[in-house]
């Protein structure tokens, strides 16, 4: 059986990381931190700082996705000395009834 990371079934919580590399490809954690999910219906939700949770190297959220359909989230982030960076990725809410 083959699972894709990206599926989810509708009521699960995916869990949304965001890992920050520098040019050299070691991991930071930024000073300012800013996570955007855009919904299938397109309605944007930011979520920021204390809305993230700190983990050994990367940030995370637990997100309830209320519908189904394809989600795009982008992680951004900077650093000290001002550097930012930013990325976007998705998944996909199903409904199965089995």
């Amino acid at each position: 059986m083959t699972v894709n990371p990206n599926v989810y079934v509708l009521g699960a919580r995916p869990e949304v990381d965001l890992t920050f590399t520098d040019l050299a490809g070691v991991a930071f954690i930024p000073s300012l931190t800013r996570l955007s999910i855009k919904r299938p219906d397109g309605v944007i939700t930011t979520f920021s700082g204390g809305d993230l949770t700190l983990a050994s190297g990367y940030q995370y959220l637990l997100y309830q996705p209320p519908t189904i359909g394809w989600y795009e989230y982008e992680g951004w982030g900077r650093d000290g000395t001002g550097r930012e960076t930013a990325a976007t990725n998705g998944f996909e809410v199903v409904d199965r009834v089995y």
